[in-house]
């Protein structure tokens, strides 16, 4: 993932133009009443949350709210009932109780974000009270249950879920005193993501949301699967899917669900381990996608043409061996941008970055910046001469027993950063700033155990 900093300075303008205008205004430190008011507050860690202070100010234009730190319950009222928009991400002290109290007092929300409280263990029933609501986002708090009347919100455009499944949660769990069953739905982030991934459980009744932009990560491989894949098909509107659970059983029938989702730009799909080569044959809707992750494959590339992946742009294989022919078609793609490979054990040991036709090397990989390589035995990475000329990072990831030799790295005419992670020998970090002193653009090597 990129992340971007803002410079102090030019934070300070765009705050003071937006105060300037009564868009937003700040609590920070040991402020008093604020002179202006305006439709966003941002209350900073900093402010010493002080309750006489905040119920004089009039909340009633207020339509926005970001809270850094300690979450207050007196930070909403009545005065904030057209509240749209409220971010919580990684407030600390935000409770159960608060959250209901928030749904209660806050009908209009459309946007809600409770990432990182990881002291909730659960949403309200009354949630679907909030008719209005656009995106929920509980990642990284405790809840592993949605409830049931989260299929009563008809414009809900964007889920985001996910807390770590315990060892006594089987493919199917119920949510309080509902017995409908229902499916895990786990969902991940971070660079290689795990076989067994962050899980939370959906109801049924999901299809009826037909505005969803963002769903996932839905498990078919449980009981309930195949009622899920029935109802995968009427969220046609998706633009960002994830699938865990793909076999040999419901591989047919789950690219049947989504064959009419055209408007898919990201797709990840997890298959189960006794499954991990039921995609060689299976034909996915790719015209469209800029983004694509698949996990759990043996040896074999789902059937990619270069025509119908024209348009991606990110790449994501974690599989158990790389074969030299599916690196020659990836060199084919003509936007890819980001790969990022993890691999148990390519072909012959080693990964050859070049496309040749008639015994002529031909420009590969034209567009791709970010190369991210994980291995799990030795391997021998080799970049040919017309391969990579615009790669400006390469990210190794070192597992214990792997070892890597770099042959090429001073074809990569753009390199400017390696990144050296996990459990690297000193061999390999002597080898990297050995070839990278001699390289023309002086890369940087940065080491990260």
């Amino acid at each position: 993932m990129v992340l971007c900093r803002v410079n102090g300075f030019l934070r300070e303008c765009i705050c003071s133009q937006g105060m300037q205008e009564n868009l937003v205004y700040e609590l920070a430190g040991t402020c008093s009443l604020p002179q202006r008011t305006g439709r966003h507050l941002v209350i900073l860690e900093s402010w010493g949350r002080d309750r006489i202070v905040l119920e004089s100010i009039d909340l009633s234009r207020l339509r926005s709210m970001t809270v850094f730190g300690e979450w207050k319950p007196f930070f909403i009222s009545q005065s904030t009932k057209l509240l749209r928009v409220l971010d919580l991400e990684d407030a600390v002290g935000v409770t159960n109780d608060d959250v209901e109290q928030m749904v209660k007092l806050l009908p209009c929300l459309m946007f809600l974000s409770l990432r990182g409280c990881d002291q909730i263990f659960q949403l309200p029933r009354s949630l679907g009270d909030l008719r209005q609501l656009q995106t929920l986002d509980v990642t990284n708090t405790s809840i592993i249950t949605l409830p049931a009347s989260i299929t009563k919100l008809q414009k809900l455009q964007y889920i985001r879920a996910g807390a770590a499944a315990t060892a006594s949660q089987g493919p199917t769990a119920t949510t309080g005193n509902d017995q409908t069953p229902q499916a895990i739905v786990p969902v991940v982030s971070g660079f290689f993501i795990p076989d067994h991934p962050l899980r939370c459980v959906v109801p049924r009744g999901i299809g009826k949301l037909t505005a969803l932009h963002t769903l996932g990560v839905v498990n078919i491989g449980a009981s309930e699967g195949e009622a899920i894949l029935k109802e995968l098909k009427n969220l046609t509107q998706l633009r960002k899917l994830g699938v865990f659970g793909v076999s040999r059983k419901n591989s047919e029938a789950f690219s049947s669900a989504i064959s009419s989702h055209v408007h898919l730009r990201s797709l990840s799909v997890w298959l189960e381990e006794e499954s991990r080569g039921c995609l060689g044959d299976m034909s996915l809707p790719l015209e469209n996608l800029l983004s694509l992750k698949l996990y759990g494959l043996r040896d074999r590339l789902p059937v990619l043409q270069v025509n119908q992946l024209s348009k991606l742009t990110k790449l994501h294989l974690k599989m158990n061996t790389l074969m030299d022919e599916a690196i020659e078609s990836l060199g084919k793609l003509p936007k890819l941008c980001i790969l990022r490979l993890c691999v148990n054990q390519p072909e012959y040991g080693q990964l050859r970055f070049h496309v040749f036709t008639d015994g002529l090397e031909e420009l590969s990989y034209q567009k791709v910046k970010v190369l991210d390589i994980a291995c799990r035995s030795s391997v021998h990475v080799n970049f040919g001469s017309e391969a990579m000329k615009k790669l400006e990072l390469l990210t190794v990831e070192c597992y214990y027993g792997s070892s890597y030799q770099f042959s090429g790295l001073g074809h990569l005419s753009q390199l400017k950063e390696v990144w050296l992670k996990g459990s690297y020998e000193e061999a390999l970090k002597e080898q990297l700033q050995g070839q990278l002193a001699s390289h023309p653009m002086e890369p940087v090597l940065k080491l990260e155990e």
